[in-house]
């Protein structure tokens, strides 16, 4: 697989930067865009055709695609760039929201049939879908899924409700994580296709729309009630569906934790200057060695998880199996993101406490990076079982 070299990848740096910076962030202000509020559908059509010009959206994809077979750290170092943004809009510039970020580590288990009528409107930003795995009583434990799938002729009939998927509202299809009961009434884990019920088609019914503590509304239930699937609608074969997740765990985890390293920076590039310009006392807070102490702790950590981050994407570019190694980034960089978030409202005072404040309002995201994309609990978990191997 062709990756593009050091310098391609300095370009590619430089170009999201120029769009950030001259289209992006200028086009949601003149929109005044609230991440905390519903985003309209052509404003996210906008942002990925747009991107999609560009060659950002879906550059993790191979160039049959339309994508650059970008390797896993560019892709880490575009994220992280984009996050440190702190545009509204950022998931939708390379697809990480309903997009081809989603498919991309799956392509081969799809069929050509799949492919055509799925895969493509995704590519190329006309459709939107979404990964539905957890359920209120199967979160991290996958195998305590209770969404059933029944043959039913050349048809799944499936019966259940997802929570707390991402994307779900403007997903136009879901992957969908089923126990298919087979004889004996045993299940296996099956990954099905699943489009988004409409007038005269069986599919999903979104459910509510489920607003967690960031207040962003881009997740929700999805209903299945004698949902009616075609066969030839499974993703690679019955029994499977386990092995899409597995596929993804890793690059997954590195990916998230690249995204939340952008944001500590982010973080810490605000509240440096809030130190340089906020004054007490007559100087500005930056003078004092409290701040000064918070700002060093907050680079210290950011360049840690950085490090961290990087050394486990590399491993995985060369093709390298290691849990652990993503767990352990994942577990740091959402903490320190979280502790980076703390001081930083510490050090914008009483702004940093008024709803809407950015700073506000990445605390609150910062928080739930330790739960969402497996806990830091199972995260531990994971380093630990790689540890006590015999």
């Amino acid at each position: 697989m062709e990756t593009l070299m050091i310098e391609d990848l300095k370009g590619l740096l430089k170009k999201v930067q120029g769009f950030i910076q001259n289209e992006l962030l200028p086009y949601e202000q003149e929109h005044q865009l609230n991440a905390e509020e519903d985003i309209p559908m052509e404003t996210i059509q906008w942002v990925r055709k747009r991107s999609r010009e560009l060659g950002f959206y879906g550059i993790n994809l191979p160039k049959e695609y339309g994508g650059q077979d970008l390797s896993l750290k560019g892709l880490c170092l575009l994220k992280e760039e984009i996050a440190r943004s702190g545009a509204v809009l950022w998931g939708q510039v390379i697809g990480e929201i309903g997009g081809p970020l989603r498919i991309g580590q799956m392509l081969e288990s799809f069929t050509e049939e799949q492919k055509q009528k799925y895969v493509l409107p995704i590519v190329t930003g006309e459709a939107s879908c979404c990964f539905a795995l957890t359920e209120p009583n199967a979160g991290s434990d996958a195998f305590s899924i209770e969404t059933t799938a029944v043959r039913d002729g050349n048809d799944y009939i499936l019966n259940g409700k997802k929570h707390f998927i991402s994307a779900a509202p403007y997903a136009d299809f879901a992957i969908v994580i089923a126990k298919e009961i087979v004889e004996g009434g045993k299940g296996r884990i099956t990954a099905f296709i699943v489009d988004k019920q409409t007038q005269g088609k069986s599919g999903f019914e979104l459910g509510k729309i489920q607003v967690p503590m960031s207040g962003e509304r881009i997740h929700a239930e999805l209903l299945f009630n004698q949902c009616r699937v075609p066969a030839s609608n499974i993703i690679g074969a019955p029994g499977k569906g386990l092995l899409l997740g597995l596929k993804r765990i890793n690059t997954n985890r590195a990916s998230h934790a690249a995204g939340f390293v952008g944001m500590a920076q982010h973080l810490l590039d605000l509240s440096i200057q809030q130190a340089k310009t906020r004054v007490q006392f007559g100087r500005p807070i930056s003078d004092f060695q409290a701040i000064q102490h918070m700002l060093a702790e907050m680079a210290t950590e950011i360049y840690a998880a950085r490090s961290m981050v990087y050394d486990v994407v590399e491993k995985i570019d060369r093709g390298e199996e290691d849990r652990a190694g993503a767990s352990m980034a994942k577990l740091f960089a959402s903490e320190v993101t979280n502790r980076v978030a703390d001081k930083a409202v510490q050090i914008f005072g009483s702004q940093g406490l008024v709803k809407g404040h950015p700073v506000e309002k990445m605390y609150r995201s910062s928080r739930m990076y330790r739960i969402l994309t497996g806990t830091s609990e199972i995260q531990k978990n994971t380093i630990a079982k790689e540890l006590l191997k015999a």
